[in-house]
């Protein structure tokens, strides 16, 4: 065995496996991000299959190399039409994760202070290792942690939250958090991932918040996939020269920015779905406390249940994606009350 399998080995041994993991048929979904159901409902299908035919092609190339296409440019407009303020404009990505990659390795330089919250994405602390910015974490929504970072940043100071977190379900408390930046005025960054779609009307978590920039994506409650930075025009004029993210890859096939761009501009007919989804969290916070079963979050769709039996319907969540194992709870618009009751009678013999 050469040096670096022994390494590889040793990690191996060392760390829970991470199986790919679909959900058995004809089990209730209690694990997807497909918060409102399109997915679930047919209604993706059904959008796609209203494609153009001339969508259905690859797109061959990055939207720098003769990849670029009307489609991209429909989502931007969509997505302006429903978050963005006059000065603002939007520029689409292939994933969230290449979005926050092009963001953070080219807005923070060397000599500037990225503060975040230490429950951000991945994607987003990778980044910021790029940009060579100082980087401090915070425990997750300490605002008086954070406020000490604050005092000590130097440069350009940039602080990075998430409107609902993906593990833990919680959000931050908006009027902390605006208190904070109207005291120390950092460029506030917010990445609206899982909210994108679910809140009333489709609205923005974070526009009362006038942030520097906000990351919408579209492969949870949109049911497709990409993503796209709401930012000033002068900002987004910048990524779009020195992102290198989105610089250097393939963009995505016309066919699926088509679709996300109908999803957007059909989003007042996902009302019912919003009203279903957010009952059913209702239900589930006032279900889980009466069987005593402890959870964090459900703040919105999401909770972290710290169970230890192995076999529960849910996915078993491991290190380093959270501190210690636990179950994650992802609920949706199509799941019924009868369904939910079902879970949480497992659950108390957990």
């Amino acid at each position: 065995m050469n040096p670096l399998q022994a390494r590889i080995q040793a990690w191996l041994e060392n760390n829970p496996a991470r199986p790919f993991w679909p959900l058995p048929e004809g089990t209730p979904d209690f694990v997807s991000n497909d918060y409102l159901g399109l997915v679930h409902e047919g209604v993706i299908s059904e959008i796609l299959g209203e494609a153009p035919r001339e969508f259905w092609r690859g797109a061959t190339a990055s939207r720098y190399l003769g990849g670029d296409h009307l489609a991209f440019h429909a989502v931007e407009a969509a997505a302006q039409a429903l978050w963005a303020q006059p000065h603002e404009a939007a520029l689409f990505f292939p994933s969230g994760l290449t979005a926050n990659l092009a963001f953070w390795a080219s807005v923070p330089q060397r000599g500037d202070t990225v503060l975040f919250d230490r429950e951000v994405h991945a994607s987003i602390r990778q980044g910021i290792r790029l940009s060579g910015a100082t980087a401090w974490g915070f425990p997750h929504n300490r605002w008086e942690e954070a406020e000490k970072r604050l005092r000590q940043a130097t440069g350009k100071v940039f602080l990075v939250v998430e409107s609902l977190y993906s593990m833990r379900g919680t959000m931050p408390d908006l009027a902390a958090l605006q208190a904070l930046c109207a005291r120390y005025n950092p460029y506030l960054v917010v990445d609206e991932a899982h909210t994108t779609g679910i809140l009333p009307g489709g609205a923005s978590w974070a526009a009362p918040l006038q942030p520097l920039a906000r990351l919408f994506t579209f492969g949870k409650a949109i049911g497709l996939m990409g993503a796209v930075w709401i930012a000033p025009t002068w900002l987004i004029a910048y990524l779009q020269r020195r992102g290198f993210a989105g610089i250097y890859t393939t963009a995505m096939p016309p066919l699926i920015a088509w679709a996300v761009a109908q999803v957007l501009n059909r989003s007042a007919q996902w009302e019912p779905q919003r009203e279903r989804l957010w009952a059913i969290v209702a239900l589930a916070r006032r279900l889980l406390g009466q069987a005593h079963v402890p959870y964090e979050g459900l703040e919105g769709p999401i909770a972290l249940l710290s169970l230890s039996h192995p076999n529960l319907p849910l996915k078993r969540l491991y290190p380093p994606t959270v501190p210690q194992p636990a179950y994650r709870l992802s609920l949706h618009a199509h799941n019924t009350p009868a369904q939910l009751q079902a879970l949480i009678a497992a659950l108390q013999q957990a």
